[in-house]
């Protein structure tokens, strides 16, 4: 094969690339799948473009939410427990205090927030909306099974995930797909409580296009949160893909 046919070689920027448009393109798919579940549920239910519009309006409201407070909610859940860096850690949070901040040193990232969970299972991740609001966990498992080396890798990853936005990109798809829940769920309801009969009966005219339409929002309540759930997890692993590309790099 000459070296002009030969295919160029994979190298760390081209996966990183090539892991952000397939991150876009399936949120794309989250996106359209949205749209074409709220366009089908308010034909069908007859609340018309003004149901879209509230849905839209409480689903911003709650994006924004989870936009801002959406870390600290999830450090509360967790049960994890600040270090504060203003003063000397504990002896057993010092090498990972001290790795954290070599790490966002090489990243060129601001100091995030530190946090220890109380678990025996090793585990680690990253959360806020941006560098400059983030936070990175541990558990004490995590810290009391890794050397300080395994223990640059692992904090490496997770401060990959700050630089790439993929904490902010991971909070982006899970609204999305809490959106499709909601929204089907509640067009689920609707029909099980006979709004959807109503809502035909007020239609009648229509004839097989409304039935159709109201047929085909049916399946879609029912089939596009999985559509969601699947796309959500593919996203995620193309985000760890492209952390430990980053992390590497």
């Amino acid at each position: 094969m000459s070296a002009a046919a030969r295919p160029a070689p994979t190298t760390f920027f081209r996966e990183i690339a090539r892991n952000r448009r397939r991150s876009w393109m399936l949120v794309a798919v989250v996106i359209v799948v949205l749209g074409a579940l709220g366009g089908a549920i308010s034909y069908a239910s007859g609340f018309g473009w003004g149901g879209v519009v509230l849905a839209l309006v409480i689903a911003t409201a709650m994006s924004v939410g989870s936009y801002f407070g959406g870390d600290a909610l999830v450090m509360v859940t967790s049960g994890a427990r600040e270090i504060d860096l203003a003063k000397p850690p504990p002896d057993q949070y010092q090498q990972f205090v001290n790795v954290a901040e070599e790490m966002r040193l090489a990243g060129g990232l601001p100091r995030p927030r530190l946090w220890v969970i109380d678990d025996s299972a090793p585990n680690a991740f990253a959360t806020g909306r941006d560098p400059e609001h983030a936070s990175v966990a541990v558990t004490t498992g995590l810290l009391e099974k890794l050397d300080r080396e395994q223990l640059q890798g692992v904090v490496g990853h997770e401060m990959s995930h700050i630089g790439n936005l993929d904490i902010r990109f991971t909070l982006l798809v899970g609204v999305l797909v809490g959106s499709i829940a909601l929204l089907a769920d509640w067009f689920l309801r609707f029909t099980f409580w006979g709004g959807g009969r109503r809502s035909n009966n007020d239609r009648s005219g229509g004839g097989g296009a409304a039935a159709i339409i109201f047929l085909l929002a049916l399946v879609l309540a029912v089939v596009a949160p999985l559509i969601g759930c699947l796309v959500q997890a593919a996203v995620s692993r193309t985000r760890e893909s492209l952390a430990d590309a980053t992390a590497v790099d």
